[in-house]
């Protein structure tokens, strides 16, 4: 008997070489399918599945993130949803959210309608308004710092020069919320552009011309055409803006500190600051969290309401 193992024959008197050249070419799209898929799987479980899965673990324990955790079950959950202090950064975060959307998403409307139509320069005003959101967060906040400074501050200018006196904004709680509030719609308002602008572009023109064969004028076209025709994509603007809005971060640390008083801090600020000031990873942990099982229950809603107004 031959000791080359690519002799052996197998019980239909094929070698094993060949019954597995047959396999491949057989089965050739699958193989393909899983070595292309296998990296991707790889780094969603590296990066995505096991990031989640050691939070929630940590979430249940008391750690400074060097010395080992210490197992103390639901303490971190009742802290956070008994202490007034986390709950007051749950309903900031909350208000910054919904305000938000409340200013961007008829703004972001309005100027996707009026950037829809066929002048000159066009493509230029578009990324004109687009800009802010290619823009980084951090030179937009220290730009919008330079403008609220109390002393010398853009803003304090032009009101000494009206004969008034200066705003300390660092110390106006409602000043600070809706200086955040602005900012994060002055932020976003591109990107909500440019969504409404791609659902206006799909609707048929053919609608709007029967419309005005009936007498409609521009308001009654927008009303009963447009915004029914982009009642999809307002859903999905408004998801995606609150999944967004629940994770502002960069305006808080820059801007305002998480003040006055903690009226402007937010989930993610204080994750920041739990985690690296505080070095109560137990803490951080829980209110990412609490902000991931908010999330996911927000684009689960999205899924249903999409799926009703698809039926």
């Amino acid at each position: 008997m031959s000791s080359d193992p690519t002799s052996v024959l197998s019980d239909n008197g094929l070698s094993l070489v060949e019954r597995f050249r047959r396999y491949r070419q057989k089965n050739r799209e699958g193989i393909e399918a899983w070595v292309i898929l296998t990296p991707i799987m790889l780094y969603y479980v590296l990066f995505a599945i096991f990031p989640v899965v050691v939070n929630v673990v940590a979430s249940f324990s008391r750690w400074n993130g060097i010395t080992a955790p210490e197992w103390v079950g639901f303490d971190n959950y009742v802290r956070y949803f008994t202490d007034f202090f986390y709950l007051e950064i749950f309903t900031n975060t909350a208000l910054f959210t919904f305000g938000s959307l409340i200013i961007s998403v008829p703004l972001g409307l309005v100027v996707a309608v009026l950037l829809n139509q066929k002048i000159r320069a066009m493509g230029l005003y578009r990324s004109l308004w687009y800009l802010p959101a290619v823009t980084s967060a951090a030179i937009m906040a220290q730009l919008v710092s330079i403008f609220i400074a109390p002393y010398g501050g853009v803003l304090n200018s032009i009101i000494s020069s009206l004969g008034f006196d200066p705003v300390i904004w660092t110390v106006n709680i409602w000043a600070m919320r809706v200086m955040i509030i602005l900012f994060s719609v002055w932020r976003g308002l591109g990107t909500t552009m440019i969504l409404y602008l791609a659902a206006l572009q799909a609707i048929p023109d053919e609608l709007y011309q029967a419309a005005e064969v009936d007498g409609a004028g521009a308001f009654a076209k927008f009303r009963y055409i447009t915004i029914p025709m982009v009642r999809n994509m307002t859903l999905f603007v408004v998801i995606t803006g609150i999944i967004a809005g629940f994770q502002i971060f960069e305006p808080i640390l820059l801007i305002s500190k998480g003040g006055p008083f903690n009226k402007t801090n937010t989930i993610l600020n204080q994750i920041f600051n739990d985690a690296f000031i505080n070095a109560d990873f137990g803490l951080a942990t829980t209110s990412g969290t609490v902000l991931g099982i908010v999330l996911l229950f927000a684009s689960i809603f999205a899924l249903r309401i999409s799926r009703q107004g698809e039926a």
